[in-house]
């Protein structure tokens, strides 16, 4: 995918997108090759093991839903965690996500081996790496063509998938209960089952992959908790129903050897091209989760080296707008546990990342709203909190605790890696402390007063949503101008005496509140930049704006959050604290376009050149409404009465200084200034009066 002038990754990802990656990365080795080894533990009962770790990842995925609403950051997991818990936890959890990543991707790329040598005489071990380096190579050129190539891969699966479900439950009914061999089931107790799903789980780590590419989606708030959702139902039902198939149809005694048991349950079930086609879409699967999990593990140490925590290079796009390095990284490794590890081994270890993982983004969730901080406004909220939390918790370490020695030994070895990597390289190169310091009112000193501001920031990905009303906003904003060589405290200054007046609030207090806790975003424009500081209050229901110019440039100290760089214009907004998320949404938008509409801002000589600026697809007229002047004439009129082309309404009345609510109802009044937008090309032409119709008789 292509990255913006600022060099950030680019929003291209829709829904569609985020379940097929979502879903493609599930749908690989946990139903192509698991079912064999699950079933030699666990017998038929295996087939319950899949279901109950599918309702088991239920509060995994709704946090990390809440989580990616609220922080939409390339890097997921890790991302999530470092800004809750702070560097050092961060990190452990970026070497330990990044690994279980890995390890899920050979997973795959082992049962895609043993699917190859059922249609061609070639070594597994290499076609796996020559795979590897092709869906590297892929990732490398761009997200959105991995990611369309994603869609089709699972389409395909999903339609031959459905072919042999239905023939297969039709065969599994017709021989009934007694006769098939899911008789007897459980073989091993409910303890096998129980430890089966610890080794299963690893089956549904691919759900969360999406959250480590929330900054490429477009609504994450939206599209990420749904594509999440879409994809644990289909995918649960996939799974529980495909393992029951291969059950009921394979003997116990072949089933408990056979590392292909789809394709084995095929040939039983379909015609030879069935059996032929479910063979293409195990390799389509496996060829999926491995696109996907690239995509998604590349993000990890892009994401940590922009934090400070890995060398800078692994964090610098490519001419593609893509990570490289981290794709290239994250190949290399996949590669060495396909060679290092067998099946069983890298699924144990898989499941173990993925358990810690989900289990301490559920903390991170509990963290982040203890902490209270004002920015952190997810649009999707996991419901029942805390307890969804604490029963992810309890899933994460029940799991973990059933899959063995070894694995418990692999993460003891990953912690103490990720800490002392941070303690020997980290630490001193970055200096956030993570919202776990808000948590506790004790440690205020040291709490973290720039992660308020950079949560907000990362709200500027949300975009607009219906209701949010940015044009009203822009089409209500005063403009203001100071003298030059003013700094940002004097402009907050000016700007608190208007909105004091508006949200009823002593003016101190609402200069204090921008300049010590508002976000900051800095427009990087070479000759006419600007900046965005962003302040909530639980006064006002409505979002507010003032625009501060001068131009000959505010200066924004580092002690406010800036660098010591000169501005031409600032804009402050204040914003509902009962209603964060629509306030930083809509401050994100203005921010956007800043960047594109700086310089006109800068050499605008009316109000109305400003405005229009920030409205690039739309046109603004504002309409002085003097007892003696043009459009006395509107004077007593109804906003209902006034004769408007179609797309062009009413955007604020301004009475006094303040302004008013406006309806169809609303009669207009001498000195107020009425403000118009729509469309460029029906809006009423500039000098000219604005049309009404009479009154009804």
């Amino acid at each position: 995918m292509a990255r913006d002038d600022r060099g950030a990754l680019t929003r291209s990802l829709g829904l569609r997108h985020v379940f097929a990656l979502s879903t493609g990365a599930m749908l690989s080795s946990g139903l192509f090759l698991l079912p064999g080894l699950a079933v030699a533990k666990a017998g038929p009962s295996a087939v319950l093991a899949y279901l109950i770790a599918g309702l088991l990842a239920v509060p995994a995925m709704l946090s990390v839903a809440e989580l990616a609403s609220a922080l939409p950051k390339a890097g997921g997991a890790y991302y999530f965690l470092e800004r809750a818990l702070g560097p050092s936890v961060g990190t452990v959890a970026g070497f330990g996500t990044w690994l279980s990543l890995v390890l899920k991707d050979a997973f795959a790329l082992v049962g895609m081996s043993a699917y190859l040598v059922l249609v061609v005489d070639v070594d597994g071990r290499t076609a796996a790496l020559v795979l590897i380096a092709v869906f590297t190579l892929l990732n490398v050129v761009g997200s959105k063509a991995s990611s369309s190539v994603q869609l089709v891969l699972v389409v395909f699966v999903l339609a031959v998938l459905g072919w042999f479900l239905v023939d297969g439950l039709i065969e599994t009914t017709n021989r009934g209960f007694d006769s098939s061999n899911l008789d007897p089931f459980f073989t091993t107790g409910a303890s096998g089952v129980v430890a089966v799903v610890g080794l299963v789980f690893v089956s549904y780590g691919g759900l969360t992959k999406v959250a480590s590419a929330a900054e490429e989606v477009d609504d994450p708030s939206l599209r990420i908790p749904l594509g999440m959702g879409l994809s644990l139902v289909v995918g649960t039902a996939l799974y529980t129903l495909g393992a029951l198939v291969a059950v009921a149809v394979i003997p116990a005694e072949v089933l408990h050897e056979d590392l292909a048991p789809i394709h084995t349950a095929a040939e039983a079930l379909l015609p030879p091209v069935g059996a032929a086609l479910v063979v293409i879409a195990a390799l389509a699967a496996f060829a999926s989760a491995v696109n996907a999990g690239i995509l998604a593990a590349a993000r990890y140490p892009m994401a940590m080296a922009r934090d400070g925590l890995l060398p800078g290079a692994l964090g610098r796009l490519s001419r593609f707008g893509t990570p490289a390095m981290g794709v290239v990284t994250t190949g290399i490794a996949i590669a060495v546990v396909v060679l290092a590890f067998n099946a069983e081994a890298i699924a144990k270890l898989a499941s173990a990342f993925v358990l810690l993982t989900l289990g301490l983004l559920n903390i991170a969730v509990l963290v982040l709203r203890a902490s209270r901080i004002r920015s952190y406004a997810p649009v999707f909220r996991a419901p029942f909190y805390p307890v969804t939390q604490f029963a992810g918790i309890a899933v994460s370490v029940v799991l973990i605790s059933q899959l063995g020695l070894t694995a418990l030994v692999f993460l003891v070895a990953v912690v103490l890696l990720g800490w002392s990597w941070h303690r020997f390289y980290a630490t001193g190169r970055t200096k956030r402390a993570g919202a776990v310091r808000q948590v506790f009112e004790r440690w205020g000193a040291d709490a973290d007063p720039g992660l308020d501001r950079e949560m907000s920031a990362a709200m500027a990905g949300h975009g607009l949503r219906a209701g949010d009303d940015y044009s009203g906003l822009i089409a209500r904003a005063t403009v203001l101008s100071v003298s030059a060589g003013a700094d940002i405290a004097e402009a907050a200054d000016r700007a608190a005496t208007v909105l004091s007046d508006r949200i009823g609030l002593l003016r101190d207090h609402v200069t204090e509140r921008f300049l010590e806790t508002g976000s900051l975003w800095i427009q990087p424009s070479t000759e006419h930049p600007t900046a965005t500081p962003v302040a909530l209050f639980e006064a006002i229901d409505e979002d507010h704006l003032v625009i501060v110019r001068a131009a000959d440039g505010i200066r924004i100290p580092a002690a406010w959050g800036g660098s010591g760089e000169w501005v031409n214009a600032l804009f402050f907004v204040a914003g509902t604290a009962s209603n964060p998320g629509r306030s930083l949404r809509v401050a994100g938008e203005l921010a956007g376009h800043l960047h594109t509409g700086a310089w006109a801002i800068g050499v605008a000589q009316t109000e109305a050149e400003v405005k229009t600026a920030l409205l690039p697809e739309l046109a603004i007229r504002q309409y002085a409404l003097l007892p003696e002047g043009r459009d006395a004439t509107l004077i007593g009129c109804r906003v209902g009465d006034l004769d408007l082309p179609s797309g062009v309404e009413v955007a604020a009345v301004t009475r006094f200084g303040v302004a008013v609510d406006v309806d169809a109802d609303l009669v207009l009044e001498g000195d107020d200034q009425l403000t118009l937008v729509g469309p460029a090309g029906v809006m009423p032409p500039a000098g000219e009066p604005v049309p009404t119709r009479s009154p009804p008789v």
